[in-house]
């Protein structure tokens, strides 16, 4: 379970209503600009995926605690629905082929 609430962190405890105040504010306290695109999908929609780098960043601006706006608690999932996490649209050619690791003997000086 996932529960992304930075839109009503940013309304509630620091009264900020659009991402070009938000991106002032991590301006000012940080000295970084975050693109108003990648401000707007981090406010409008629960990230897939985000940078330990950005979340010390808006945390460091917000002056607050990843846990200010984001839990993460368990997920029920179903033991008998097998699936493998991997990345669905790597191309067959960028495939790592399962060869044994050289021995270190082998290796070059």
């Amino acid at each position: 379970m996932i529960r992304w609430k930075l839109r009503g962190f940013l309304a509630t405890k620091h009264q900020i209503y659009s991402v070009t105040d938000l991106q002032k504010k991590i301006v000012k306290k940080t000295g970084i600009v975050i693109s108003i695109a990648n401000l707007c999908q981090l406010v409008n929609l629960t990230p897939k995926m985000m940078r330990l780098e950005t979340m010390e960043i808006i945390c460091s601006s917000l002056e607050c605690e990843l846990s200010s706006f984001l839990e993460v608690g368990p997920k029920k999932f179903n033991p008998d629905h097998r699936r493998k996490l991997s990345f669905k649209n790597t191309p067959k050619s960028k495939i790592a082929h399962s060869k044994s690791f050289p021995e270190p003997g082998h290796y070059e000086k």
